[in-house]
């Protein structure tokens, strides 16, 4: 069976629980393994890329990819930012989302975001921190970094750490594809408590619009934008095969809203279903998985100018517009610390960047927070997918498998 199957089978299982058992008696339990299930995703991936991205930063230097492929990757994080956040406020312009009233309690707080503290974590006191903190891959791919540019430069030195780290490499790969098949079971806790935090929202009747218009929003780019892009870059590739090879991945990413719990569902796709060599893909979507975050730009662009049409009467002007692009755009990339909730962090920042009384503007939206962050967190999934597809078809690292062959 399909992986994407098992995955909807749980996810209707979940939806049968959360409208069949009383939410007093299955929504705690729910919540605690729905967690639970979230630590087991991301369980291998630091062992995974730790490995693997050491042994394709080697193989990409003696291949003479390196280079490219990184001049690649920046341009794809920065065009899709730049691109989601622009459909992202022209949606919002255009479909006119009704105001939400100011209903939501709280006192603005500090929103946790610096960016200075995004450099300085990348390079602890001591290089074995990177495997401590779980929430944060870069540093973990800096190390992995160095430890293969080392190995390039004396080969026959490295050769016995080489053999050794492609064995572990794939047996790390292999414990992680385990845990991917388990997650079908955790599927149901997953759906179901998502549902659980889902109905509340829409009965209150305040966020109706927001969910429409987020949806609407994700179908397009989803079924039209990345085809089209995807068709534009690579004509040779059917676009609707990449998106059939996502299913999985965005189904991980909306129910669990966390970017690593996600990626090794996208490292397993990428590799069995569209292709991808694993050297490049271990490479490409961790670099997407941290710097390119074009759906939470696009979600963070939505979420500012609904909060600004609301209290103000001024509208968005050009320059307003730019704006927000421009720092919706840059925040995303620097959401590689936050496997989930980044959107709301960001959107606490740019509401006290932009001040003019909008300081606590997030606290209109933090009641659907987990909303937004299930469309942003999809839409990054399917940005990491589609760009590591089109970047190695532009490197020519990629063996195309018949679709009967997709897991």
């Amino acid at each position: 069976m399909k992986i994407w199957l098992k995955f909807f089978v749980g996810s209707c299982i979940g939806a049968l629980v959360a409208y069949t058992i009383p939410e007093t008696l299955s929504a705690p339990l729910m919540q605690t393994i729905s967690e639970l299930v979230v630590s087991a995703g991301s369980y291998m991936l630091y062992p995974v890329i730790f490995f693997g991205f050491s042994v394709s930063i080697f193989e990409m230097r003696r291949e003479r990819l390196l280079l490219r492929t990184t001049l690649i990757s920046i341009g794809a994080c920065v065009a899709t930012a730049f691109s989601l956040s622009l459909v992202g406020l022209f949606s919002v312009l255009v479909y006119r989302p009704a105001r939400i009233p100011i209903f939501a309690t709280g006192t603005p707080q500090n929103p946790g975001f610096q960016i200075r503290t995004f450099f300085l974590q990348l390079f602890p006191a001591s290089s074995f921190e990177v495997f401590t903190n779980g929430d944060y891959l870069l540093p973990l791919c800096v190390f992995a970094s160095f430890v293969g540019a080392g190995c390039a430069v004396d080969h026959v030195a490295a050769k016995p750490v080489l053999a050794l780290f492609e064995s572990l490499t794939r047996v790390a790969h292999t414990v992680m594809v385990f845990f991917v098949d388990m997650l079908s079971i955790g599927f149901i806790a997953l759906s179901a408590h998502w549902l659980f935090r889902f109905r509340p929202l829409l009965s209150t009747g305040v966020f109706t619009d927001l969910v429409i218009l987020l949806t609407l929003t994700a179908i397009f780019i989803c079924s039209v934008l990345y085809p089209a892009l995807i068709k534009i870059m690579c004509p040779e590739v059917n676009p609707y095969r990449v998106l059939y090879a996502a299913l999985a991945p965005m189904s991980t990413a909306f129910f669990s809203q966390n970017v690593h719990a996600t990626l090794p569902v996208l490292l397993y796709h990428a590799e069995e279903s569209i292709g991808v060599q694993r050297t490049t893909a271990t490479v490409l979507l961790s670099i997407f998985s941290i710097f390119g975050r074009a759906g939470s730009a696009c979600a963070i662009t939505m979420s500012f100018a609904l909060i600004l049409k609301s209290y103000s009467h001024l509208g968005i002007g050009f320059f307003d517009a730019l704006w927000i692009i421009t720092a919706a755009s840059f925040l995303s990339i620097f959401l590689g610390r936050f496997p989930t909730g980044g959107v709301l962090i960001a959107l606490a920042s740019i509401c006290a960047w932009y001040g003019r009384g909008f300081g606590s503007g997030y606290l209109v939206i933090r009641p659907a927070a987990f909303f937004v962050g299930s469309i942003a967190t999809t839409l990054d999934t399917l940005n990491a997918l589609i760009c590591t597809a089109i970047s190695a078809e532009r490197i020519g690292t990629v063996r195309h498998r018949a679709v009967r062959f997709f897991i």
